[in-house]
Parts: C-alpha cells; sequence; structure tokens
C-alpha cells in the first residue's frame, strides 16, 4: 500500500467517513486502534500527526459532521410523525434492538459504549466528551423541536426530565446490552411512552 503523505486533511476526514459510514458493526469501530486507521487509511503517522493531535481528534472531525446532517435530516423526519411518542420513538431509536437508521445506531451505540468503557479513566474520559456532547446536544434539540410542534413549552423543569430521559436510556440500554445480554425493547418504549403521557398532560397547551 502507498502511504499518503501528502494527504489533504479533508481527504483524510472523508475517507474515514466513508468507513464509518459502511461499516455496520459498532464493536469493531470501538477496537479501532490509531495504526489500523492509518493503514485502513493509507497514510502515515507524519502525515497524520501534521492534522490531527491524536486518534480522537480525527474521530470528532469525523463524526460531527455525520451527527450534523443526521441533526437535519431527523429535523424534517420528525415534521412527518402525528404524535409525540412516534416522534420521542424515532429519536431514542438508537437505544433499541435493530432500528431503522443504521448510521444513528452506530454513532450513538459508538460513543455510548466507548463512555462506559473509559468512564473511569479522567483522561481518556476527557478526549471523548466533545463528540459525547455532540451527540446529545444534537438530540436534545431534536426532542425540542418534537415538543415544539406539539405546543409544548419547555421551562426548566421539563429541561431537566429531558436530561433524565436521555442518561436512563443510555445507562438502561448499556446495562442490557453488556451485563445482561439482552434487548430491552419494550421497557425502553414503555417508558418513552409514559414520559410523553405525563409531558402531554402537564405542559401541553400551557
Amino acid at each position: 500500500m502507498t502511504f499518503g503523505v501528502g494527504m489533504k486533511k479533508d481527504e483524510i476526514i472523508k475517507k474515514l467517513q466513508n468507513f464509518l459510514v459502511a461499516n455496520k458493526n459498532s464493536e469493531e469501530i470501538e477496537s479501532l486502534t490509531l495504526n489500523t486507521i492509518l493503514k485502513h487509511l493509507g497514510i502515515s503517522k507524519g502525515s497524520f500527526y501534521y492534522h490531527f493531535k491524536n486518534k480522537d481528534d480525527l474521530l470528532f472531525q469525523a463524526i460531527n459532521p455525520l451527527i450534523k446532517n443526521q441533526t437535519q435530516e431527523f429535523k424534517h423526519d420528525i415534521k412527518k410523525l402525528n404524535s409525540l411518542k412516534e416522534q420521542f420513538h424515532l429519536l431514542f431509536e438508537p437505544f433499541v434492538a435493530e432500528p431503522n437508521n443504521t448510521k444513528l445506531k452506530q454513532i450513538d451505540n459508538f460513543y455510548t459504549n466507548l463512555f462506559f468503557k473509559e468512564y473511569t479513566n479522567k483522561a481518556k474520559l476527557q478526549n471523548i466528551k466533545k463528540i459525547y456532547t455532540s451527540v446529545r446536544n444534537a438530540r436534545k434539540s431534536l426532542l425540542f423541536q418534537a415538543l415544539k410542534y406539539n405546543d409544548i413549552k419547555v421551562d426548566k423543569k421539563l429541561t431537566i426530565l429531558l436530561d433524565f430521559l436521555d442518561t436512563t436510556m443510555m445507562f438502561y440500554y448499556h446495562i442490557n446490552k453488556v451485563i445482561y445480554k439482552k434487548h430491552a425493547n419494550n421497557e425502553i418504549l414503555d417508558l418513552i411512552d409514559m414520559l410523553c403521557n405525563l409531558i402531554e398532560k402537564q405542559y401541553k397547551n400551557k
């Protein structure tokens, strides 16, 4: 393989994006080492470090545009759905087994699982914090959009409730998948429905 010593930064990012989108196995992506990435992309360490600080820097610059693109697509998708429950089901789809949107599941699974794996290592946790925050902020903006479409005004208490829902989903999904080796589709959907009922009862048309 001829290494692309003179490869431009945007070319490296595009190559990694193509690999991430094509790869449906999030566990394989999680286990990628820098050397594996460099070999797959066909670039030298010298070329890599000229453009990026480390592996996490490259992953952030490659995945953050994908998150933004997915967010825009979902803004259009949730408009087509008729109820808050349907919209919330779509936005929390990564935490349900075999979702329709494999790219969104891949991104969420990758960083949710990585977050837990590196949770006890403060240095590594700091490295993934930016992309983890980006994923959560993107989903929160979409949840707010869904609430707006349903004439639900967001206040501080509702914001806290949404944060609780997002965190609960992540922990519940991870615990069931990693510790108990099972899917928890029905329980997750039931929790979403329960909170949607609560939100509509307490906040709609206020």
